[in-house]
């Protein structure tokens, strides 16, 4: 018998999952925590996180389900002032795609609300075949001479840095461009999918304490062999898409390394 809990959920799909009974079934399913057919995945203490696939017009395809948890009592009484964390994540990722970026196709986004009040929020996204997270990419640019790597290597950071120069373009900020937040697809150039978008906003005119933040997230390569001239190199492709911040480029510079090795530093990496 199903839970009554699934009565007070509020799903809304983006066409074309309006009409898709299996894929509603799936996730009414694990909101009641009937967890057969899902695999869970790594996360947060924030979020739950399950892996499912579901029928399309006869086509089996693969999904995430992600719960986002409330941190603490203020984070609960947040609700009533603003959009769910679910709902803020899914806005975000529209913006990317409204904007030409990539991310993991949103799908469903579903709040469950007694008397007006968000009590538990979720958001639903199709799985992108073929990519790794940043964090796990393989390390196929190694620190060595060797001429084909050493090629691939420049074009991949400087493909990123061209990615990271045209959010900031547009005026987009991603709040959360940690190594695990990216996907990468390989290919000539590397495609990069940008996820956890529960923060990014875009911006009339974008601060530089946001601008600084995501370069110093964007230089936390997880990579082995990548020198100073390396992220130099990252950051002219990215300046490439920001011409007006040229005159400035050495300070900006100075303060995206000093940052970035800080960082590195706390993290054991250096």
């Amino acid at each position: 018998m199903s839970s009554p809990r699934r009565y007070f959920l509020q799903l809304h799909f983006v066409p074309p999952f309006h009409d898709a009974p299996a894929l509603r079934s799936h996730i009414e399913a694990i909101f009641d925590g009937d967890l057969q057919g899902a695999d869970k995945i790594a996360s947060s203490r924030y979020a739950k996180v399950f892996r499912f696939e579901a029928e399309i017009k006869g086509e089996a395809r693969a999904f995430y389900y992600k719960e986002f948890l409330f941190r603490n009592f203020r984070d609960r009484l947040s609700v009533l002032f603003r959009p769910s964390r679910a709902m803020r994540a899914w806005r975000g990722s529209r913006l990317l795609i409204d904007h030409g970026f990539d991310t993991a196709p949103p799908v469903c986004v579903g709040e469950d609300r007694r008397f007006g009040v968000v009590r538990r929020n979720l958001m639903i996204t199709e799985s992108i075949p073929d990519v790794l997270e940043l964090a796990d990419y393989p390390d196929h640019e190694p620190a060595t001479q060797e001429h084909g790597a050493v090629s691939r290597k420049r074009r991949f950071l400087k493909e990123y840095g061209r990615v990271i120069g045209r959010l900031h373009r547009e005026g987009i900020f991603q709040g959360d461009l940690r190594e695990r937040n990216i996907l990468v697809r390989n290919g000539d150039p590397p495609k990069f999918y940008l996820i956890d978008n529960e923060r990014t906003r875009r911006y009339r005119n974008l601060p530089d304490r946001k601008r600084l933040k995501n370069l110093v997230q964007a230089n936390m390569y997880p990579f082995t062999g990548i020198t100073r001239t390396d992220r130099v190199r990252f950051f002219c492709a990215y300046l490439e898409e920001n011409p007006s911040l040229i005159p400035r480029k050495k300070v900006w510079m100075k303060n995206i390394l000093r940052k970035t090795r800080f960082r590195l530093r706390k993290k054991g990496r250096l």
